[in-house]
């Protein structure tokens, strides 16, 4: 799945700048403020029968150095990525939601919290 259309919502929104405080798949560990968004390691089924079409899953993660600045700004996103039947690019989303509510756990180097959800997708790409 192309991640861009998404981070593009997101910058959109003032939320990230991609590079800086936005990554796809790979966060740095000197990131201590960002949002990551990555692919499914199995990556994205093609259907053959669809063309164009796809469902799959995508893995939202806030890294934050307190609970209540994370938590703000997990929610935004959350908001900003939550779509139905939404033209983005060249991808048509049916849908793109969270599976559940955000997991918080904290990280052993430098006493950041990561916060994660996944996403359920459905888009067709023109």
């Amino acid at each position: 799945m192309n991640l861009r259309p998404l981070a593009n919502i997101l910058a959109a929104n003032s939320l990230g700048v991609l590079g800086t405080s936005m990554f796809f798949n790979m966060l740095p560990a000197e990131a201590e403020e960002a949002i990551l968004l990555r692919n499914p390691l199995s990556g994205t089924k093609i259907d053959y029968e669809l063309k164009g079409y796809f469902k799959t899953e995508f893995q939202l993660i806030v890294r934050s150095h307190s609970y209540a600045n994370g938590e703000v700004l997990i929610k935004k996103v959350i908001d900003a990525l939550t779509l139905e039947n939404t033209q983005v690019e060249d991808h048509n989303f049916n849908y793109s939601r969270p599976r559940t509510e955000a997991v918080a756990f904290p990280l052993s180097r430098g006493n950041l919290l990561e916060f994660n959800v996944m996403f359920d997708v459905c888009f067709v790409r023109s």
